[in-house]
């Protein structure tokens, strides 16, 4: 009884260590691949993009360099407008309280996760703050990798 004792003690402390490692890996992975301010303007700008929000839903948003875009959803389309506050990813649109400013993270050669930032907000959020993405897009100009599982 007691050998049994100290295998499930040792399994469950195994168990919490993986866990642990784990959690530290995709916190470095998301600091790691946090797109900066011209990592997001080099990526996006005069780009059609397409993406998915955690329900599934599609969306897609043409980012244009002057600084307005043209927003589509189920059948719906609104103009907005874009900036970079730091290197936060931020979106107005003509409805009142739309938008939101986020911070992106490259997850694979043509998907990127967005997380919602507080203005001026410097910290990746994601996974270790309990955060989860708010949307995942990718360039329509190359195939989606969204697929893929992320690279450490």
């Amino acid at each position: 009884m007691r050998w049994r004792l100290s295998t499930c003690a040792a399994s469950l402390i195994l168990l919490c260590s993986f866990i642990a490692v784990r959690a530290v890996h995709a916190d470095d992975f998301l600091t790691r691949n946090a797109m900066s301010r011209d990592d997001i303007i080099a990526a996006f700008v005069d780009q059609q993009l397409s993406g998915v929000y955690p329900g599934g839903a599609p969306w897609s948003e043409l980012v244009r360099s002057d600084g307005t875009s043209d927003y589509r959803e189920g059948g719906r389309q609104r103009e907005g407008r874009w900036w970079m506050q730091s290197d936060n990813f931020c979106f107005r649109y003509d409805l009142p309280l739309s938008g939101g400013c986020f911070r992106v993270v490259r997850i694979g050669a043509n998907c990127y996760e967005l997380y919602a930032v507080n203005p001026g907000q410097e910290t990746v959020p994601g996974p270790q703050t309990g955060a989860s993405w708010n949307g995942r897009m990718w360039r329509d100009d190359a195939a989606p990798t969204c697929q893929e599982r992320p690279t450490s």
